[in-house]
């Protein structure tokens, strides 16, 4: 029986080659969580398969105990980093072989980036949701076929097993589980030590909106895109845009569309819409304060888009989001030709 009185105890598990914040990351949030407690809510180990030092992705030495010597009934949460030398996922047949014996007697099994591929490997993925590092997920979905390999989600949990995406989403895993064990304001004011933007639902998409259509576009867009980001209420009509870049208006919405996969306008509206759900969820501004910041002039405006994606009001997504509820991602419904007004 777990010794109420005593910290939470948390093992990483590491291979050579580890990534630095797919382990620091996280670490980090259980130690700030101890000082925002002001007592030893969590006890952190650093394990490997062998014990000794184990070489980091960047050549930095980290000291490990070997897991053999932890009792597997006695861990809390044991959580297995991504990483290796070749840059691909890690491939470790002793921690493999340590958890596919042990990892059924650990309360909590959890991964983040590809340390997917060794709960994977251990058989903790067969039947359940998972996920891993966008660049990953078709991978891991070959060599683990009983599994659903989900790209979107920033981490997933499926009876007891939490994976999480790419590197710094192992902070918003941290963040989640301290959320569980020890409540939601003590989670929050860990983000805030941390200087995290806000805490994170799972079902967030591992990608936002804009970085999405940075990534799409090309240099000239991506630039354009950044600044329709830092002037969310400045006119976003077609004719604008397309003078600021140069472009005749026809020649601009075919080469945006071209280029990003969405017209002008739908581009602008879920720009909007993402800044005005971040605003929502992580600040005190009043819904037509953020109404006039993200450019949609008017509480209406931002009910009508807000119903349009999501189906809820800004009051509602507040109230739910706040309350660790997850959201569905911006999607623009099919044949929709979104004006930037909102």
């Amino acid at each position: 029986m777990t010794d109420p009185t005593r910290p939470h105890l948390v093992v990483f598990l590491i291979s050579e080659g580890v990534n630095m914040i797919d382990l620091a990351g996280p670490m980090q949030a259980f130690a700030s969580c101890n000082v925002e407690a002001r007592e030893p809510r969590y006890e952190i180990v650093t394990a490997s398969a062998a014990g000794g030092p184990v070489s980091s992705a960047p050549g930095l030495a980290l000291p490990t105990v070997c897991i053999e010597t932890i009792d597997p009934d006695a861990i809390d949460t044991l959580i297995v980093p991504g990483g290796s030398r070749s840059g691909r996922p890690p491939d470790d047949g002793r921690s493999v072989a340590w958890l596919a014996a042990n990892g059924g007697r650990v309360k909590r099994l959890c991964s983040v980036c590809t340390g997917a591929f060794l709960l994977g490997a251990a058989g903790f993925l067969s039947g359940r949701r998972a996920t891993t590092h966008w660049r990953w997920t078709a991978e891991l979905q070959r060599c683990c076929p009983d599994a659903r390999i989900e790209l979107d989600p920033i981490y997933v949990e499926d009876r007891g097993v939490w994976t999480s995406a790419g590197v710094s989403s192992g902070i918003d895993l941290a963040l989640a589980l301290i959320s569980r064990d020890q409540g939601r304001a003590l989670a929050m004011a860990v983000a805030r030590s941390l200087v995290v933007y806000m805490t994170r639902s799972g079902g967030q998409a591992q990608f936002s909106v804009p970085l999405e259509a940075q990534a799409a576009a090309d240099g000239a867009f991506a630039e354009l895109d950044a600044w329709i980001l830092a002037n969310l209420a400045s006119p976003l009509d077609v004719p604008a845009l397309a003078t600021r870049i140069g472009m005749s208006e026809r020649n601009f919405r075919r080469r945006y569309r071209e280029a990003t996969g969405r017209s002008p306008g739908q581009a602008v509206e879920v720009f909007r819409l993402e800044a005005a759900s971040q605003a929502l969820s992580s600040g005190s501004r009043s819904i037509k304060q953020i109404a006039r910041m993200v450019g949609c002039e008017t509480e209406g405006n931002l009910l009508r888009l807000f119903r349009r994606h999501y189906g809820i009001t800004p009051s509602e997504f507040r109230k739910r989001f706040s309350q660790g509820d997850e959201v569905p991602a911006a999607t623009l419904p099919s044949g929709h030709s979104a004006l930037p007004t909102c």
